[in-house]
């Protein structure tokens, strides 16, 4: 669990009113109501991929990112990160992690984030009738406060794309992980194993 990442808003005020006085803000204070950045997988985190191995697509950097069956949630402005990963032909993979005040607020992000992909294929079938869409829940995973597996399929432009998806919490940060491709079987087992370390690495 994730403890001591920001300091009381009092400390931070106190700090600031005391640094009006000489006329300069520590750096400290400054940024102290900014959390920090949280750990990030490294590509070759990402399952094995059969053909080549894994690269950064854009390495970790503040922003939002929309990962997959996540357009129905809504991102906070601030203390979000992302990062995305492919291969030269097969796959692509991402990871955003947010960072909350509360471990109760994290908590409640990671159930919008749930549910948000748990609609994912009401959704799509919704926008396009005609193409069937497959969901899997491949259940848990143990890593910190918790993660979550999810599968989605459907026949795409350049063939029959597998999608799997994941959200995970420690403490305070919640992330969500994806993978995609339409080359073989999705690697369930080999994702679960990346969204443990995704938790893990957090913090």
């Amino acid at each position: 669990m994730r403890r001591g990442r920001r300091p009381a808003g009092g400390i931070v005020v106190a700090a600031v009113a005391a640094a009006l006085v000489t006329g300069a803000v520590p750096a400290s204070a400054a940024g102290a109501a900014e959390a920090a950045m949280p750990g990030f997988l490294e590509p070759s985190d990402m399952p094995p991929d059969p053909f080549s191995a894994w690269y950064w697509s854009s390495g970790p950097s503040e922003g939002p990112y929309q990962a997959i069956c996540a357009e129905a949630l809504v991102l906070p402005e601030g203390d979000v990160w992302n990062a995305t990963y492919g291969t030269p032909e097969t796959a692509g993979g991402s990871q955003v992690s947010v960072v909350f005040p509360t471990e109760a607020a994290a908590a409640g992000f990671g159930a919008q984030a749930e549910a948000s992909i748990a609609g994912c294929e009401a959704r799509m079938e919704q926008e396009q009738p005609s193409r069937p869409v497959t969901f899997w829940d491949h259940g848990a995973v143990a890593a910190e406060e918790g993660a979550h597996v999810y599968g989605i399929g459907f026949q795409g432009g350049w063939g029959y794309q597998n999608q799997l998806v994941s959200v995970g919490r420690d403490g305070d940060t919640v992330t969500i992980v994806s993978w995609e491709s339409n080359w073989g079987d999705p690697p369930v087992a080999a994702f679960k194993e990346t969204t443990r370390v995704a938790v893990n690495k957090l913090r």
